[in-house]
């Protein structure tokens, strides 16, 4: 038994930062009904497989939406809202993440809701939280790096800022959106009342940087962009060039530079005293580079990581995203998913949850659903009949 089989959810989410944390609810074993507009959520229609595009799963609804099941309402509908309130009255937890005020003027904000189902745990995902000056102001991915200090501290020396490659943004307001919800779930069994739960796009990339903003407010060092170079300045915890590839070392213990300097057939350098103590090692940090270099230059990225796993010496070959997935580990620990389309058998691949459980972990309950796939079975759980189901389509209602 997963640990939230039993538990109900009604997804109003869109795109990315809501749909990655009720899909982990999901996973989980919940129950989520994911709302549509008649249009469907924006990345349905995106790249990807192309006989799974043209059906609305493309290839970023694919990976956030799992074991959903879809029903598609024009929430400005009357009729739309009566459905929405009979919903309402029967789920666990409701996640949006519409710009705030806007569940509010459609009637479904978590006091409406909530005076239906006083135990309901009701989670709003906005890019700067329910309230403040920059509450109803838009939010996108990129513009919360930029605003995070994120980008600030990513890019060149010497260069401008940068932002991340992937959207850290909503993906980390998502983790934090589904921990909410998770710790809210046991709270309720302990007080038996619902919650209502505000999660800003901004909080979240910024707690993210909670190690480069402690440096700020304990003892206001400002961090400087560092590329490639170790944010500790520890020379050997940089990333390297060799024959083929690049590596990471990630060495900043005194025997693991010892080890390191063997490795390489530098053994003259561990009785030198610019190597003996991190802080000698900083003050010299161009010449320990320099050797280091210069003996990775030798062999490739590959040979140079199975020698200094060999020696005891922690590093890393930099992968590309395929070789990332394919690495024997995360096959291994059966990360990438994959699930054939329901309709056409066509084969479709996400991504399980990071953790592992010894029983009743992580799965998907099904693949994910075509656009409104879901209508008349959750209709029909309602009560309504064949003919009502059908005047409901035929007035655009769903």
């Amino acid at each position: 038994m997963r640990p939230f089989e039993g538990v109900r959810v009604l997804d109003f989410t869109q795109v990315v930062s809501g749909p990655y944390c009720t899909q982990f609810l999901g996973l989980l074993g919940a129950e989520v009904i994911k709302v549509e507009s008649r249009d469907g959520d924006n990345v349905r229609w995106g790249a990807g497989d192309p006989e799974l595009s043209k059906d609305g799963l493309g290839a970023t609804y694919v990976m956030f939406n799992m074991g959903k099941k879809s029903i598609t309402l024009d929430l400005k509908d009357p009729e739309a809202k009566h459905i929405v309130m009979q919903l309402a009255r029967t789920v666990d937890v409701v996640v949006e993440n519409f710009r705030a005020g806007v569940m509010q003027r459609l009637g479904f904000d978590h006091k409406t809701l909530r005076a239906e189902n006083p135990r309901l745990i009701y989670c709003s995902i906005s890019g700067f939280g329910q309230s403040g000056p920059d509450s109803k102001a838009p939010a996108f991915d990129g513009n919360i790096q930029a605003m995070s200090g994120m980008m600030a501290v990513t890019g060149e020396v010497d260069g401008p800022p940068m932002r991340a490659g992937y959207s850290v943004g909503d993906t980390s307001t998502g983790l934090n959106a589904a921990l909410a919800i998770s710790a809210a779930l046991y709270q309720r069994v302990q007080t038996g009342t619902g919650q209502f739960i505000d999660v800003a796009m901004l909080d979240s990339a910024i707690s993210l940087l909670s190690q480069t903003a402690g440096g700020w407010l304990n003892g206001r060092n400002v961090q400087k962009r560092r590329a490639n170079l170790s944010i500790n300045f520890e020379p050997t915890a940089d990333a390297f060039d060799t024959a083929e590839g690049g590596l990471l070392l990630a060495i900043m213990r005194d025997e693991h530079v010892r080890l390191l300097m063997t490795a390489l057939g530098l053994d003259e350098l561990n009785d030198d005293p610019r190597l003996a103590t991190r802080k000698d090692r900083v003050a010299n940090a161009a010449f320990i580079r320099g050797k280091v270099q210069a003996e990775l230059m030798k062999a490739g990225g590959a040979e140079w990581k199975r020698r200094l796993d060999k020696a005891g010496v922690p590093c890393a070959q930099i992968l590309d995203l395929p070789e990332a997935l394919s690495q024997p580990q995360v096959q291994h620990r059966g990360l990438v998913l994959e699930m054939k389309d329901e309709k056409t058998g066509h084969a479709m691949h996400s991504l399980n949850a990071a953790f592992q459980y010894e029983h009743g972990g992580p799965a998907p309950s099904f693949p994910p659903q075509r656009l409104g796939a879901q209508n008349d079975e959750i209709l029909k759980s309602l009560g309504y009949g064949d003919a009502q189901i059908a005047d409901l389509k035929k007035r655009e209602v769903i």
